[in-house]
């Protein structure tokens, strides 16, 4: 708990108060309701075969005037091997908890939210709220409690502003992000800073089109005993007949070039969510049936020479039901990090999920 002048602000408290503004505003407004629920089952093997999956639904409640918004929803993941009521009600999560006001040219959004940060399609040097997701970039991200304001500069410039409180003013961290357009380039500038960490963040990203995609994110860090710089740079293009092909390359200077020196234990506990130097990231992808979509990715680790390769087939059942078929599979000695960041080497896998 922290004092900001003569208000106290902490979790329970920012919980409570926006619990009660978006409560009284969907009792007296109009309420959308959507979600999805899904099914994973997944077969893993290293030294033996394993089954496993879990089930998943995804439940929100939104409303949206033109100046003010609400949005709540729930989260729960249940896995196959628990069937247990009393484990499904306790694993319940809020993941969004939020209300904004004012139009989209000045607005303040305070709560539970989903934050990005970035320009990057798999690594953002300048996201510092969500991890890499190798398997699935495009991932459900997890809500964060933060104060975050937006603010137009006119129909090509913009400001954002980020406060995010952890009960005690030293932990709190602060950010803004100025962004603009140059010569049809979209650019940002942002600075962050953490005084309990003595951690200042700063960087910049760009995005454009000439004749190819192009991106480009870079962020250099100051820490109490450690100083380093991230980039990624990445490029798509999409051929005849709707062929999609994507590349970015990721670059962590706090990262290790010798395997041998990896720490899989700040892999687990998250802080962490590289361990080497370079990566390479690559996808193509076939858009041309909107219905069926195969694609096949891989994430190279160029310190040990160790990638997965990840293969899928997204298929349309119905109009909001979808079947996905892949695998996943790590290739690299017994000493690369993708053959020891999780408990198994490849992984087959059937999602089925059906939007409402």
């Amino acid at each position: 708990m922290m004092w900001y002048g003569y208000l106290i602000i902490s979790e329970n408290n920012v919980y409570f108060i926006v619990s009660v503004v978006i409560f009284t505003l969907m009792v007296f407004t109009q309420i959308n309701i959507s979600g999805y629920a899904e099914t994973r089952p997944y077969i893993t093997w290293n030294d033996s075969t394993n089954f496993t999956g879990y089930n998943r639904g995804w439940l929100e409640f939104k409303n949206e005037a033109s100046n003010y918004g609400v949005q709540l929803a729930f989260d729960l993941i249940l896995p196959y091997d628990t069937t247990s009521l009393s484990y499904a009600i306790d694993n319940v999560n809020v993941s969004r908890l939020a209300l904004w006001l004012g139009r989209e040219q000045a607005r303040i959004i305070i709560g539970k939210q989903s934050l990005y940060w970035g320009v990057g399609r798999v690594f953002r040097p300048l996201d510092i709220f969500n991890r890499v997701n190798y398997f699935e970039p495009g991932y459900e991200r997890p809500g964060s409690n933060a104060l975050l304001g937006y603010f137009s500069l006119g129909s090509l410039s913009s400001i954002r502003g980020i406060v995010m409180p952890d009960g005690n003013i030293k932990r709190t961290l602060a950010g803004i992000r100025l962004g603009t357009n140059i010569l049809k380039n979209d650019m940002g500038i942002t600075v962050m800073h953490q005084s309990s960490e003595d951690r200042t963040v700063f960087g910049g990203e760009i995005t454009g089109e000439l004749l190819l995609g192009y991106w480009g994110e870079v962020s250099f860090t100051w820490e109490d005993t450690l100083n380093f710089s991230r980039i990624s740079l990445g490029l798509d293009y999409t051929f005849p007949l709707m062929i999609y092909t994507m590349f970015e390359y990721f670059f962590d200077g706090s990262g290790e070039e010798d395997p041998a020196d990896y720490d899989y234990s700040r892999i687990t506990s998250g802080e962490r969510q590289t361990l080497a130097q370079q990566y390479l990231y690559a996808s193509i992808g076939l858009l041309y049936n909107p219905f069926l979509r195969p694609s096949i990715s891989t994430i190279l680790n160029i310190e040990d020479q160790g990638f997965i390769i990840i293969p899928s087939l997204s298929y349309a059942i119905l109009e909001n039901t979808e079947l996905t078929l892949g695998m996943n599979y790590a290739i690299g000695s017994e000493e690369s990090e993708f053959r020891n960041i999780t408990q198994y080497r490849g992984a087959v896998y059937l999602w089925i999920r059906t939007y409402f």
